[in-house]
């Protein structure tokens, strides 16, 4: 509950409701922020004090930078327990990258959760975490990495589970979580998502008072290889090992003014082995990957990404963009026969003045019909099928107005409209489809198995509670999807129901 009461601020001008560009939150990076914003009157409310009551009452004001609760060494132990009912008409359309599908293939109608959590809190500098979870069904679940338990659709895995320290301004995490980098509300980004399953990685971060820099190393998945795949003819199957790096820098150069840069690298290893040169924080990828000590220069197997964010507030208003650079043409010549690969969003936020919180807002996100793709499938910005990067996976885009109010705050009440459109490209499809040989296309893109782009107006809505202790959401999406399974003039109405109850306890 804490990041939608958090999101909900910065949308209302309280630079508060961003502690940091990256996520998940550090528990001292909300505190510093809440504290600091005692006398912005942006930040003054119901939220507010509700925030405060779970992020300072008790765990002393002055506390800032800490990576435990900071109120003594200890054991927790703690889970929840959770229910998922979904009712689908016609079609499936959500994930989004995944394109329409028949509602067979769509969420089940009933998931059950059961979540075990151990924390350990070392005081100020140190805390572990270990969680383990079971899941009655993972159909349509992107997030799921565990094989199916005994032969069925259940899954039993662990989720997090990560040591993390802090000396000074530096902050290191070893252990596997989810990480989302810059973006909008919730996990979703344009360069650095959490839409798939949680990373085994090494993060380190290092914040001052107008910088912060991350950085991280991760495996990703493994990838067998075979024909199918483009291999030569007799070829036998070969398995790469893949990894990502990711770092990068984010000043605030005023209260309300950020900017970020920022690289990615997905690297592709056939004999195993990691190379140092990507997991230095502070080299540059570029540079790495055309280094002459690499045989052969760059690697057609690595995917390189640059990406640049900014965002600025006035007032009750807020504007943000992003861009991510996959590949861009220079030459005359590459752009002959190559398209620009770029992924961009751009969103505005403004707050409504009334007795209780709300806000409009609306967004565009564009991700290119190859972005995000190579001709190698093991290159190609993905984990087990879901992209690393924005939901919306290659060849798509959206356009979403929304608003938001919020009753008191432990209720939230939402509604939108959205355009979507998608190309006939996927980020899971073998063999992947490289961009040379594109230039021009129309987008989104067709092909001669998928000749018209699917295209959807999409009204939503939704009811949250969120306690600390229970949540219950019901959300609800009806759409009028077009060119259904990209066949033309084909056409669906998809109504959507959601209903999510999780129960949370914790001892002590």
């Amino acid at each position: 509950p804490a990041y939608e009461q958090l999101d909900a601020l910065a949308r209302a001008g309280c630079t508060a409701g961003r502690p940091s560009a990256f996520r998940p939150y550090l528990t001292g990076d909300v505190r510093r922020a809440l504290t600091e914003s005692a006398g912005d009157e942006r930040c003054v409310g119901a939220l507010r004090e509700e925030l405060v009551g779970r992020f300072l009452a008790g765990n002393g004001k002055g506390e800032t930078g800490n990576v435990g609760a900071g109120s003594g060494s200890g054991l927790r132990v703690g889970g929840t327990v959770e229910g998922r009912a979904t009712a689908v008409g016609e079609r499936e359309f959500r994930p989004l990258f995944a394109g329409t599908r028949p509602d067979s293939l769509g969420d089940p109608v009933f998931v059950g959760i059961v979540r075990g959590r151990v924390t350990w809190d070392g005081g100020p500098q140190v805390a572990a975490v270990l969680e383990g979870y079971a899941q009655s069904d993972r159909r349509n679940d992107p997030a799921q990495r565990g094989r199916g338990f005994r032969q069925s659709e259940a899954v039993v895995d662990l989720g997090e589970a990560y040591l993390t320290a802090q000396i000074g301004p530096l902050t290191a995490l070893l252990g596997r979580g989810w990480e989302a980098w810059l973006g909008g509300a919730g996990r979703e980004s344009m360069m650095l998502s959490a839409h798939g399953p949680p990373m085994d990685r090494l993060s380190l971060r290092a914040r001052w008072t107008r910088f912060e820099a991350r950085g991280m190393f991760a495996t990703v998945d493994d990838v067998v290889l075979t024909e199918a795949d483009g291999l030569a003819t007799g070829t036998p199957p070969q398995r790469v090992h893949r990894f990502l790096a990711a770092h990068a820098l984010t000043a605030r150069i005023t209260p309300s003014w950020e900017v970020t840069v920022g690289e990615t690298a997905l690297l592709s290893r056939r004999g195993g082995g990691v190379d140092l040169a990507f997991v230095n924080p502070v080299t540059i990828y570029v540079v790495a990957e055309n280094d002459s000590s690499h045989a052969g220069g760059a690697s057609d197997e690595n995917n390189l990404t640059a990406f640049a964010s900014t965002r600025f507030v006035r007032g009750g208003a807020a504007i943000e963009a992003e861009l991510v650079i996959d590949d861009i043409q220079i030459d005359a010549a590459d752009r002959e026969n190559l398209p620009h690969q770029l992924a961009w969003r751009l969103a505005s936020n403004l707050a409504v003045p009334m007795a209780r919180p709300a806000s409009v807002g609306v967004e565009y996100r564009r991700v290119g019909s190859y972005t995000y793709l190579r001709n190698y499938y093991a290159a190609v910005y993905q984990q087990y099928d879901a992209p690393i990067g924005s939901e919306l996976g290659p060849d798509a885009d959206m356009l979403r107005a929304s608003a938001e109010l919020w009753p008191n705050a432990r209720m939230r009440l939402t509604g939108g409209v959205a355009r979507w459109r998608q190309g006939a490209q996927r980020i899971f499809d073998r063999p992947s489809e490289g961009a040379f040989g594109h230039a021009g296309e129309p987008f989104p893109s067709v092909t001669t198995e998928r000749p018209a782009p699917v295209r959807a107006w999409i009204a939503q809505g939704g009811v949250s509670v969120l306690d600390t202790r229970f949540t219950l959401r019901l959300l609800g999406e009806l759409a009028r999807l077009e060119n259904v399974d990209h066949q033309p003039s084909l056409t669906a109405t998809s109504l959507r129901a959601h209903v999510i109850g999780t129960y949370r306890f914790r001892y002590p």
